[in-house]
């Protein structure tokens, strides 16, 4: 039991605690804007294709749509990924808006840094796409417990990270402090879904999947993204979540969910 109990607390702070050891070693080293030119210069060296697709994934609505396929199946995990949008979403809004600190295209010469898509000039810190892919890979790997899972995620979920400093709009630090946001606003989101557990309920579920439903067919109608290219991807999401979502949502419908 105590053996669990320490695996479990690792796996809630180690993401966080490794997020503000980079941030700390950032600000010791003075090393931020180094950093960001490091990985700013994966898009020239590598292509701008994959990094404008991969900083997708830390889209609050794509994150949202992948939820949808759970539904009918894994209630506590689809209940608990809700709340953890909200709050995730809440904490990024006021820390971004306490702290109001401007982006690298705001700080940097055009001739020196390298934008895919819009030059967003202000709100930088924290990274709003980084929170949200490691709040998703929070809860996943929170409900999951599979090493191969928590891998993968946080993987992915890394990758956003890098990809927001090689489109050039995030600096190092914001990713650090996006990681540590998202992963602890999972672990709270989390454990208030236990503790509420409405969204498990018949009623619950129906009125969830009603709500990603709609963020399926906004996402696949109405999403616009820059540069426009990349809009297959999202669509593609949208179908594909709808597709594998069609069995659970049928159960629920059929009052088997």
């Amino acid at each position: 039991m105590k053996e669990s109990s320490c695996s479990g607390l690792a796996l809630h702070y180690l993401v966080p605690a490794m997020a503000l050891l980079s941030a700390l070693g950032l600000l010791a080293t003075r090393s931020n804007q180094t950093v960001f030119f490091l990985f700013n210069g994966l898009g020239p060296r590598t292509g701008d294709v994959l990094w404008a697709h991969w900083t997708l994934f830390g889209d609050a609505l794509v994150l949202l749509v992948l939820v949808l396929p759970f539904v009918g199946r894994r209630p506590a995990l689809v209940w608990s990924m809700l709340i953890t949008a909200v709050i995730t979403g809440i904490a990024v809004s006021l820390i971004k808006n306490s702290v109001a600190a401007p982006r690298p295209p705001a700080v940097l010469a055009a001739d020196v840094i390298h934008v895919i898509g819009r030059a967003y000039q202000s709100r930088s810190f924290p990274s709003g796409h980084t929170a949200a892919a490691f709040a998703y890979a929070g809860v996943l790997s929170l409900h999951f417990r599979r090493g191969w899972l928590m891998v993968l995620s946080l993987g992915l979920a890394l990758g956003v990270g890098i990809s927001r400093m090689a489109v050039g709009v995030h600096w190092p630090l914001d990713v650090a402090a996006g990681a540590g946001v998202g992963w602890l606003c999972a672990v709270g989101g989390s454990y208030v879904a236990r503790r509420w557990p409405w969204g498990e309920s018949r009623v619950g579920q129906r009125v969830i999947a009603v709500l990603l439903l709609l963020a399926a067919f906004g996402l696949l109608l109405l999403f616009k993204v820059d540069p426009p290219a990349t809009l297959f991807l999202p669509k593609g999401v949208a179908v594909m979540a709808l597709i594998m979502a069609a069995p659970g949502l049928a159960a629920i419908w059929r009052g088997r969910g």
